[in-house]
């Protein structure tokens, strides 16, 4: 039998957690059974870099939103694809305007909160208008929590039930901590994520001052692009903090550069998982985490990792300040958390992916 041809439908392959997700499983998913290829309203974004050969990249040049349909249908028919999944809202509803009066089987994702995403959108009222008359044409709906599927169940009430397939995070988990903090080195700390105002790097830098006022010596680097990098720049700089927070950019072996911190901080606003969580704690490295939904269902407080309020940098460097005056806490929590990253693997997650494929 033929393997089946899947379509993955990304905004761009700049570095995010959907981006990532949908990357792992172009690695990973049987070939024997499916034929994966990209459809990108953008072909643009460093993970390009690292899609596999064997994967075609379809750029649909960047199409308004009234386009983006037309576009859309024209290549789902034109590379004859059996199953189309796409990611972000965005995509959800250009998908599920194209499919119609295709043989396409369309399974749309959620990767984060529906309702703060709503919260945010310009014109709240119309999208979920739009929303409710278009997602419930849809075949199949994949999340990685049953929260996320319960939010946008609840927001179109029509949609078919969510099937949870766990993220594609990590692909081996080396139970060993592979750095030890040496005492008179500086607390080194680490973060990473799309440089924009849902990740709350500025309360992270604002907690970095407070670590200074109080005499913890530290470094801060943040591996990440984005819109706010210049902000963020000129905050550390008004702030006295330009040789102890560093911006680093995209980095193409974060899970090593994870390794190597003594501490990893995800001060997000709004996080609906958190790949980038799950790859430091499989990498052994203590999380610390603003409660927002994602980190919320990842760290047991106390147990597998630290949570604080959410826009606290008061409360953010309290307990960075904790964390480094009890080493052997934070490491006995850190290997904890080795057995929730072990929920994640990629290789299950993609098979638990193609084996929901087939049911379609």
């Amino acid at each position: 039998m033929n393997a089946r041809r899947v379509a993955f439908l990304l905004p761009h392959m700049r570095p995010g957690g959907a981006e990532r997700a949908v990357l792992n499983w172009c690695k990973a998913l049987d070939r024997s059974r499916f034929a994966p290829m990209l459809m990108l309203k953008r072909a643009e974004g460093a993970f390009l870099e690292e899609v596999p050969d064997d994967v075609p990249v379809i750029d649909l040049g960047g199409a308004r939103a009234a386009r983006l349909p037309g576009r859309i249908r024209t290549m789902l028919r034109g590379h004859g694809v059996e199953i189309a999944y796409s990611a972000t809202s965005a995509m959800n509803l250009a998908l599920c305007a194209a499919a119609r009066g295709t043989r396409t089987k369309v399974v749309i994702s959620e990767h984060t909160s529906p309702r703060a995403y709503l919260a945010q959108a310009k014109w709240p009222f119309v999208r979920r208008a739009v929303m409710r008359r278009l997602l419930p044409r849809a075949d199949a709906l994949f999340v990685p929590t049953e929260a996320i599927g319960a939010e946008l169940s609840d927001i179109v009430p029509k949609l078919p039930p969510a099937t949870v397939i766990p993220n594609p995070v990590v692909d081996r988990i080396d139970f060993c901590r592979p750095r030890e903090r040496t005492a008179d080195a500086p607390l080194r700390l680490v973060s990473a994520g799309r440089l924009v105002p849902a990740k709350a790097f500025d309360i992270l830098i604002d907690a970095c001052a407070l670590l200074r006022d109080r005499g913890l010596a530290f470094l801060l680097i943040i591996h990440g692009e984005g819109p706010e990098e210049a902000p963020l720049r000129a905050r550390t700089a008004s702030l006295g903090l330009s040789h102890q927070v560093l911006l680093a950019g995209h980095a193409a072996d974060l899970s090593q550069r994870l390794a190597e911190a003594d501490l990893f901080v995800l001060a997000s606003r709004r996080e609906g998982f958190g790949n980038v969580l799950v790859e430091a704690m499989a990498a052994g490295t203590p999380v610390l985490a603003a409660a927002s939904d994602g980190p919320r269902g990842l760290i047991e407080d106390g147990r597998t990792g630290c949570l604080v309020p959410v826009d606290d940098a008061a409360a953010l460097a309290a307990a960075i300040i904790a964390i480094a005056a009890a080493p052997d806490a934070a490491a006995a929590r850190a290997a904890a958390a080795q057995e929730t990253a072990a929920r994640y693997d990629i290789a299950a997650s993609a098979k638990a992916l193609a084996d929901s494929f087939a049911r379609l």
